[in-house]
């Protein structure tokens, strides 16, 4: 039977649109499996990092190779920033150690170098020499991040863990060297061993450095003789020379090179200039090889305050901090300084955390501090009170400076002057333990304790007498002046020499509040001494002297405690003595004459 024949009726179905042909073309496309090594990876991009720790743990227990990937960085970071991780090196190092060599991927490792040397608010020492460590086996043998952690590890760590990690970092190498992966030159392993030499004399440890040396002629490493020229700048006697004579014919890379001119940096006087004038002398000073002084800088910064303009500061910090570490530390100072002249002691503290490892200071105190200052700071602000200087965002560094003692010792005075006076004898206590373990390079704390790391060594001469001046004066304004005596007694106790400005605060102190007789005879005994003070030598073993000017500010001062303790009978005594010493004639001191001034107003107020 045949059908009638008719076409098809196409509309009962949609039309063809690209939407078919995508959907069929994508069903069409055969699916492949993730491995584990790729799971791993997208786990670290997506920021799941405790999930991915898990896995990567599974995959070594049961031996599944993890293909390196320069992502495991972004982990191995993550590691550092997280809070209260236990077993940290143990799984940072894991983490590390999978990214690729540098042959295959080249890394500066920027962010976990911000992360130990800038964000933490301490050196953890095992986490840097495991990072360098790491780095080492990578193939980063030579470069900026290796020289960081050498340079840290010399200067923080003890002359043995630095010398441990310096022999571990060869053994790495010779394991590279006979694979193929890394060859290090001569050239490399001297600018390695002079780095951590020079590092050795500028943290006060000349022997560990003269060591180190030998340590190096015995590995058959050489050393640059602008290495050797720096021992013997620094050298502190006859038999240390010869020795660094005897090394240096035997493995400086260039003996007997002409010497560099070792010129002591001098202060240009620009008082006199003009503002805009003294500007263009610092925008040039202030990278050259003669750079001003901080106080200098602190005084221009007061200047240009004053004006209401701060674009010139900006510029000459952003000039400082592109040059150097030196030029930074310069700048630093002077702020630190500008803040003091202000009465801020706070800011102080806020400017010294912020670029400088918190070695030699209390740390959580500090960061106490700062927490309060944080809070009163958003308080002021919802008023629109704060002061512009105060709002001022910080330059960015990408890491912390080393404090010096100059910096340590306003962070101190700081402290004393911005804690509650329960907290003076804890820090006090602290400030004895510090230039104790200074003095005799032991670590602060035991090896078990958690507040400080075992590993941290703080340099020779950390602590000075300007160290111990804010509890003296704490003391002695506040009618203890046997405890400031107390102070300078630990203060040679410890090796150091109460200078003139300590006496003379002990010495006002007994004047206004104490016994006046113990204030004569501090005097008494300095002008006896031919205006000399005993200080006592770093072996204990004898004493020798030490040459300083008994200045008019000395009986300045005494004169004016007793003044203010009415004792008329002492105050005319020292009134004799500045004539008689220093033939003064009034007008000549303010300070001097405002005093005496005192001393005349309570000579009427005795005869009425």
């Amino acid at each position: 039977m045949n059908y009638a024949f008719s076409s098809p009726d196409t509309s009962v179905f949609e039309e063809m649109t690209p939407e078919y042909t995508l959907a069929v073309s994508q069903c069409s496309s055969a699916y492949t499996p993730q491995t584990s090594s790729s799971t791993l990876v997208n786990l670290i991009r997506t920021g799941d990092y405790a999930v991915a720790e898990s896995l990567r743990k599974e995959m070594v227990d049961i031996k599944i190779p993890i293909q390196p990937h320069a992502i495991y960085e972004r982990a191995a970071r993550a590691i550092l920033q997280t809070k209260g991780l236990k077993n940290r090196g143990e799984a940072f190092s894991a983490w590390l150690s999978l990214v690729p060599t540098a042959i295959e991927q080249w890394s500066s490792f920027k962010d976990i170098r911000q992360q130990l040397f800038r964000g933490s608010n301490y050196l953890n020492i095992s986490l840097i020499m495991r990072f360098g460590l790491i780095m080492a086996s990578k193939g980063y043998i030579a470069g900026d991040a290796q020289s960081q952690v050498l340079s840290t590890l010399t200067r923080y760590a003890s002359p043995a863990t630095t010398e441990r990690y310096i022999l571990q970092l060869e053994t790495v190498v010779d394991r590279l060297s006979k694979t193929g992966h890394v060859e290090v030159t001569p050239e490399q392993w001297a600018s390695i061993y002079s780095l951590v030499i020079r590092n050795q004399v500028l943290a006060g440890r000349g022997e560990h450095a003269l060591q180190l040396a030998r340590v190096a002629a015995t590995r058959e490493r050489q050393v640059t003789d602008f290495t050797f020229r720096f021992l013997l700048e620094h050298s502190p006697d006859e038999a240390f020379t010869a020795s660094v004579h005897e090394l240096r014919e035997r493995i400086s890379s260039n003996p007997y090179s002409v010497p560099d001119v070792w010129d002591k940096r001098t202060c240009s006087h620009t008082n006199t200039l003009a503002l805009a004038s003294h500007l263009r002398y610092l925008r040039r000073a202030i990278i050259s090889t003669n750079p001003p002084t901080s106080y200098s800088l602190s005084d221009f910064m007061n200047a240009y305050h004053t004006t209401g303009r701060t674009r010139a500061l900006l510029a000459l910090r952003k000039k400082a901090f592109q040059h150097s570490h030196k030029a930074k530390s310069l700048w630093v100072m002077a702020e630190m300084l500008y803040h003091r002249s202000r009465n801020e002691p706070q800011l102080v503290l806020v400017v010294f955390a912020y670029h400088f490892h918190m070695i030699g200071v209390p740390r959580r105190t500090i960061l106490k501090t700062m927490r309060l200052i944080s809070k009163r700071r958003a308080r002021l602000s919802q008023r629109t009170s704060l002061p512009k200087h105060m709002l001022n965002r910080q330059y960015d560094i990408s890491e912390k400076l080393w404090p010096t003692p100059y910096h340590t010792a306003l962070v101190w005075e700081a402290l004393v002057w911005s804690t509650p006076e329960n907290d003076h004898e804890r820090m006090y206590k602290y400030l004895l333990a510090v230039a104790d373990s200074s003095a005799s390079q032991k670590p602060i704390s035991p090896p078990d304790s958690k507040v400080v790391p075992s590993l941290v060594q703080l340099p020779k001469c950390t602590v000075d007498a300007a160290h111990f001046s804010p509890f003296v004066k704490l003391h002695a304004k506040r009618g203890r002046p046997e405890r400031a005596a107390a102070v300078l007694r630990d203060m040679v106790r410890l090796g150091l020499s109460p200078g003139i400005v300590q006496w003379s605060i002990v010495a006002r102190g007994f004047a206004e509040y104490g016994d006046p007789t113990i204030a004569i005879s501090i005097i008494e005994r300095l002008e006896d001494d031919g205006g000399s003070q005993i200080r006592v030598a770093a072996s204990g073993n004898h004493a020798d002297r030490a040459p300083f000017v008994l200045d008019i500010g000395l009986y300045t001062n005494v004169l004016r405690g007793f003044v203010l303790a009415r004792n008329l009978e002492h105050a005319q005594d020292i009134e004799r003595r500045i004539r008689q010493r220093f033939e003064y004639v009034d007008g000549e001191l303010r300070a001097t004459d405002d005093a005496l001034r005192l001393l005349r107003n309570l000579e009427r107020q005795m005869e009425s």
